[in-house]
């Protein structure tokens, strides 16, 4: 489902918060960003900021709890005639739909990380629990325990093809990412046959 107006416009807020943080971070370094600074550049309050983000670090790494739940919603909600490599590829693959008109964002952004060590913790840890929520929904979708071994594994295999299309089209982007995500997936179901 598309994005209503409102759901729209703080999204949009949240985009130039972030943007406006890790602009300041790779021109000046981190230290010298503020939350006064990142909210007068937007034209926000201050309070709009923590509206947004807990902490100014929080900006820098950009969880985006709403995205999550769109993939969590996807797998939910997927047709039961889908295997769950399937169901991950098309809810993780609809959320990366932007990634090539994002591309400086995400240049930023591994920019302000490689100079600001101290940031990463944060940023594992985030997509970690995002991780570990996944894992319990596949295990809901699949309908098996807990200790399963197998929703566990299909979503670590899923997250990795994620992160070697990602780093294969960020270094090479004669083909388009979402070739390059398929073609991932692909491998994949194929038994990582070439």
């Amino acid at each position: 489902m598309p994005l209503g107006l409102r759901e729209r416009k703080k999204l949009a807020t949240r985009e130039a918060l972030a943007d406006a943080a890790l602009r300041m971070a790779a021109d000046h370094g981190m230290e010298q960003v503020t939350v006064e600074a990142v909210t007068a550049a937007v034209g926000v309050s201050v309070r709009t900021f923590f509206n947004y983000f807990p902490t100014l670090e929080d900006a820098f790494v950009r969880p985006d709890p709403d995205t999550h739940e769109r993939t969590l919603k996807a797998v939910r909600e997927a047709p039961a005639g889908l295997n769950t490599l399937e169901v991950l590829r098309e809810a993780i693959g609809r959320q990366l739909a932007h990634i090539e008109e994002d591309h400086d964002r995400w240049q930023l952004q591994v920019s302000v990380l490689d100079r600001n060590p101290s940031l990463l913790p944060k940023f594992l840890a985030a997509r970690g629990a995002d991780e570990t929520v996944l894992i319990e929904t596949v295990t809901a979708r699949e309908g098996c325990d807990a200790s399963d071994l197998y929703p566990r594994l299909v979503t670590h295999v899923a997250m990795a093809a994620v992160r070697a299309a990602v780093e294969t089209w960020a270094a090479d982007r004669s083909a388009s990412f979402q070739d390059v995500f398929r073609r991932a997936f692909d491998l994949i179901a194929a038994g990582l046959a070439r």
